[in-house]
């Protein structure tokens, strides 16, 4: 299968958003705009996360065949910065980390976005917060 740069977004946010529902925690998906009376970032104790998606290169990988249609791969890479409060500990930091991680390494989105070098980075303190990143190289192909 093959994927726009819109449908292969929306696959990489809904396999992070069935991941992170699990924990309960809030997000912040940068292209939405924040409900009227909330903070960004929150001003809660509770955990959060930011996901960021970033488009690096798009190659033609193909010549034109019968059809008159090339493919062109696509690749980029998401970034899930995880906040959770400092003097909290790493521990809670790295397990969602690591549940962001086991939504991505190894596999492949319904359109075919595939996951490589998936890793939790320690960022260290920011603020009222000690930051974590998850961060996923992906790749996909684009007809037209």
């Amino acid at each position: 299968m093959t994927a726009t740069f819109e449908e292969a977004v929306d696959d990489i946010l809904t396999m992070f958003k069935d991941a992170w529902d699990t924990t309960g925690f809030g997000v912040i998906y940068e292209n939405v705009v924040a409900a009227e009376g909330s903070t960004v970032p929150p001003t809660s104790t509770d955990p959060w996360a930011r996901v960021m998606v970033r488009h690096v290169t798009g190659n033609q990988s193909s010549l034109s065949g019968g059809l008159g249609t090339q493919r062109y791969t696509r690749t980029g890479v998401l970034i899930v910065q995880i906040f959770v409060p400092v003097g909290e500990g790493l521990s809670q930091a790295l397990q969602l980390g690591k549940i962001v991680a086991d939504a991505y390494e190894g596999k492949a989105s319904p359109l075919q976005v595939w996951f490589r070098n998936v890793r939790v980075n320690e960022v260290g303190p920011d603020g009222d917060w000690y930051q974590v990143n998850t961060i996923a190289n992906f790749t996909y192909d684009e007809v037209k």
